[in-house]
């Protein structure tokens, strides 16, 4: 009766495309995909996708050993984190959506856990787990709340149930397929990475979801392993121009005012002279770039 009950009960869940971009294709997504292989849910409800953002490695074979079925797009160049799972989604589509990085491992039962709470809660459109540290196994990341006056954010460290928060990192975000019907893909203006899951989660939310943190559903990260591509200018620079291209398209002139406030005379020096971070010509480019396209970016404002 019990094994009835169980098959009954696998037949019920929700078909779910996992989409993992990666740069580097190496044995880091290896483990990554040994770790989707040994999740708690029905292999015939997973569809695990790599998408190739210019690797230049040739590995399907390899990986089409440990998970089979698994489905490879190859992009000669990299297209960006937000293009590349744009991709996947349009190729792939299913009632949910797992966006990861190629260094996360899961834990055996975090992807059930995010789709149980999900999928019995009609007004949750975007939840995610706990991220530790795969090494130490301290907290690295969770749920988020963000500030529109400073361009904060505070994680729910602390956090022991489900909690409602404003942002769910893009390497452990659980989506329902009527997010992406309603609220639309990640935004591809946010090249290469950074600010684009901020973005969904705050559209998302003002369509009417609600994004939920679930600090059981755990998920071991490597660090830094992604952006070990990157020099520190590039990663400054990224992040300060999508940060900035997220304000313009979502801020009011209040908010705007105060977060340029808060950051360039604030936070910026303090950085700068006391920290000696070499951030000022990552930032004027940054600027720079963002007056280069204030057009495009104030189309895309919702």
């Amino acid at each position: 009766m019990g094994n009835l009950s169980n098959n009954f009960y696998q037949k019920k869940l929700p078909s779910i495309s996992i989409i993992i971009p990666t740069l580097l294709a190496d044995n880091t997504l290896k483990k990554c995909i040994q770790s989707a292989v040994k999740l708690n849910y029905p292999k015939n409800k997973i569809t695990l996708i790599i998408v190739d953002n210019g690797s230049k490695k040739k590995f399907s074979k390899i990986f089409k050993k440990i998970f089979p079925g698994i489905k490879i797009l190859k992009n000669k160049i990299n297209l960006g984190f937000a293009k590349a799972v744009n991709q996947a989604i349009n190729k792939f589509p299913r009632d949910y959506f797992f966006i990861t990085n190629d260094d996360i491992v899961f834990e055996k039962k975090s992807l059930l856990k995010l789709v149980n709470f999900a999928k019995t809660r009609d007004e949750v459109g975007i939840c995610g787990g706990q991220q530790l540290n795969i090494k130490t196994h301290n907290f690295l990341a969770g749920g988020k709340n963000f500030s529109f006056l400073t361009g904060r954010q505070t994680t729910l460290e602390n956090a022991k149930e489900p909690t409602l928060c404003d942002q769910i990192d893009g390497c452990t975000m659980l989506i329902k397929k009527e997010v992406i019907k309603s609220t639309g893909l990640f935004d591809e203006g946010y090249f290469p990475a950074y600010s684009e899951d901020l973005d969904l989660c705050i559209r998302t939310k003002r369509n009417g979801f609600e994004i939920f943190y679930i600090p059981d559903a755990i998920f071991y990260h490597h660090l830094a392993h992604t952006t070990s591509t990157f020099t520190l200018n590039d990663i400054y620079y990224f992040g300060f121009k999508n940060r900035l291209r997220f304000f313009i398209k979502h801020a009011n002139i209040f908010q705007f005012t105060s977060f340029i406030i808060f950051h360039y005379l604030l936070t910026m020096p303090i950085r700068i002279v006391f920290r000696g971070e070499p951030i000022f010509i990552p930032e004027i480019n940054a600027i720079l770039w963002n007056f280069k396209n204030l057009k495009k970016t104030l189309t895309a404002k919702v």
